[in-house]
């Protein structure tokens, strides 16, 4: 998209608005004085938000909104989770509007700064993001940035001046070859977004693409992601060799303490506000990109202790019956097996709601393993996001798996008010963790707020 000059618009339509990224975005462009519109399936917290900043929102798919806007003036932005049958899609380009790509879209706004940052990796994206966003912020750097996620301190947008910009790469449909950074972080790879790729050597390959032509940050304990290393690349790691590693990790009460080596040399000694030791690599990461950027110790130091967190990342929302609910995003087998060790305790209520047929009906396997040892689980219904119907990928397909090979309570929820009665069924429980990326969110926000559960 390379003869896209964005500024040529007026207005900027977005197809698909209330998603996370498409908001960031839509937010972007409020500030650039652009007349911002867009429709979406339904109201959400976010659609809500751009309501107040001045965006009309229509909550249908229909080619009705798109008729009265000028053609000429009107950037049509859409998101790949759409299909490719969407009315207003389609409409838009009969009609002659210009019509791009989130991804394109943010990969010409980051052609305009001087310095830009990624982070992609199958896990830990959006809380790498702003923890880098926050040093460089705490810094003086004043960055722009993009999330995929809600920082607690900043949502998922951040304005910034013209000089440094930061955004999460998304490698779904292979949306982060439309970026040129000038610094990649890769935190891991694990076979993600089937629908998207041929193969894990194709996800791979597409990862190796991404990150040729930048400077780019490899870890090293992360076996697939060795392959991505280059004479451009600077790797980080904790147990195996590596230019930026962590010793001496010790967890304290909220968090962790950890050493710092870069090429040898003692950096020194950091401390992250955390818990979970998965986030030691995350907070390693932002070390060497900003060590290497020309942030002194004391800056990134100071950044990271001032990390406050990002929604749904061991995010506490309120208590059932007296006990605390912490919901995460963990969608994907490898993140749960990681968020529950950092987070369960013996008798903790676990809630699980699968994301998209496909990555279960693939992952079956991997799914059963991370949950079948919970004494206390709930499947509930899937969020299929994009996707028509698949029986063999089904919440209720895993839920049959488990109650096989799961010797402790596992039942299944196929509702809202059903998943209030099996709440209600269980008894003695430490805490409920909430865990997925689709609308159990706000099943569990709506269900902390009426206080159904109150004693």
């Amino acid at each position: 998209m390379k003869n896209l000059d964005i500024k040529n618009f007026n207005y900027v339509y977005f197809i698909g608005i209330g998603g996370i990224s498409m908001s960031a975005l839509a937010k972007y462009f409020l500030g650039q004085g652009k007349t911002v519109l867009g429709s979406d399936e339904r109201p959400s917290q976010m659609t809500s938000a751009l309501i107040k900043l001045g965006v009309k929102v229509f909550f249908k798919h229909d080619k009705e909104n798109l008729s009265k806007l000028d053609t000429a003036q009107t950037l049509v932005v859409y998101t790949s989770a759409i299909l490719d049958d969407n009315p207003e899609l389609v409409y838009a380009k009969i009609a002659g509007f210009k019509v791009v790509k989130r991804s394109q879209v943010l990969g010409r706004i980051l052609k305009e700064y001087k310095f830009s940052f990624t982070v992609s990796g199958s896990h830990g994206k959006t809380t790498t993001t702003t923890m880098l966003t926050t040093v460089l912020k705490n810094a003086g750097k004043n960055p722009t940035a993009f999330l995929g996620g809600e920082s607690l301190a900043f949502s998922n947008y951040l304005s910034g001046s013209k000089n440094v910009c930061v955004a999460e790469a998304c490698e779904f449909r292979k949306n982060f070859l439309d970026l040129s950074p000038t610094f990649s972080i890769v935190l891991n790879l694990d076979m993600d977004h089937h629908d998207s790729f041929d193969s894990f050597r194709d996800y791979v390959e597409t990862f190796k693409k991404f990150t040729q032509n930048s400077i780019s940050f490899i870890n090293a304990d992360d076996k697939n992601s060795t392959e991505l290393i280059g004479v451009k690349s600077i790797t980080f790691g904790i147990k195996k060799s590596a230019q930026y590693i962590a010793k001496n990790i010790k967890k304290v009460s909220d968090g962790y303490t950890f050493t710092v080596y870069a090429f040898s040399r003692r950096l020194g000694k950091f401390y992250l506000p955390v818990k979970g030791r998965f986030n030691v690599y995350n907070a390693l990461s932002v070390i060497a990109v900003c060590d290497t950027f020309g942030l002194s110790f004391d800056d990134i130091y100071s950044g990271l202790k001032s990390y406050s967190g990002v929604k749904r990342r061991a995010e506490k929302i309120g208590e059932i019956k007296g006990k605390p609910v912490i919901c995460d995003y963990a969608h994907h087998p490898k993140e749960i097996a990681s968020t529950l060790r950092a987070l369960k305790s013996k008798n903790s209520l676990v809630i699980f709601q699968p994301h998209t047929y496909s990555r279960t009906k693939v992952l079956m396997k991997d799914f059963v393993k991370a949950l079948k040892n919970i004494e206390n689980l709930i499947i509930y219904k899937t969020y299929p996001a994009r996707e028509k119907l698949d029986e063999e990928g089904t919440a209720f397909a895993l839920y049959h798996n488990l109650k096989g090979s799961n010797k402790n309570r596992v039942v299944y929820a196929d509702s809202e008010v059903e998943l209030v009665f099996k709440i209600k069924a269980f008894y003695n429980f430490s805490d409920v963790i909430v865990l997925g990326a689709g609308d159990v969110y706000e099943t569990a926000l709506k269900t902390v707020k009426i206080g159904i559960f109150k004693n």
